[in-house]
C-alpha cells in the first residue's frame, strides 16, 4: 500500500518530478524517500522523508523515477506494522524499515497521526509528515 495521498489542506495538487534512485536500489510505488548524495533512497526509522515514489522500478544503474516532494499540507493513508491505538492520535510515529509502513514507536517520530482504525497489528492510519 505505502503512503497514499488522501487530501491537501491547501487544496493544491502536487507537481511530479523525475530523479535518479541510488544505484542497485529498487523502489516501490508510494514508498517514502529521502535524498542522499543527490539521489533518492528509501527513508526509514526516524528519517524525515522528502518525497514519495510514483512508480515501482527494479534495481539498476541510473534508474529514473517519478516522485512528488513532500510538504506538511498533504494527508496520507498508510498501514502500520503494530497496533496504532486512538490514544496515539496527535503523536508522531516512526517509519518502518521498508519505507512503506509506519510503526507505533513515538520516540523521534516523523509521521503525525490524525486518525486510526485501531486495528490490532496492522492498523490503517492517516497522518502528515511533520518536521
Amino acid at each position: 500500500m505505502g503512503f497514499v495521498p488522501v487530501k491537501s489542506m491547501d487544496g493544491a495538487s502536487d507537481p511530479f518530478e523525475y530523479g535518479l534512485m541510488t544505484n542497485a536500489e529498487a523502489v516501490t510505488i508510494n514508498e517514502a524517500l529521502k535524498f542522499t548524495s543527490g539521489r533518492l533512497t528509501k527513508a526509514s526509522g526516524t528519517d524525515i522523508p522528502e518525497a514519495i515514489a510514483l512508480a515501482t522500478k527494479a534495481a539498476g544503474t541510473d534508474v529514473k523515477i517519478p516522485f512528488v516532494r513532500l510538504d506538511e499540507q498533504r494527508e496520507f493513508e498508510v498501514k502500520s506494522t503494530a497496533t496504532v491505538a486512538s490514544t496515539l492520535v496527535g503523536n508522531k510515529v516512526t517509519l518502518h524499515t521498508d519505507g512503506l509502513n509506519v510503526t507505533a514507536t513515538t520516540t523521534s517520530g516523523v509521521f503525525l497521526i490524525s486518525a486510526t482504525d485501531g486495528a490490532t497489528t496492522n492498523s490503517t492510519v492517516r497522518g502528515y509528515f511533520r518536521r
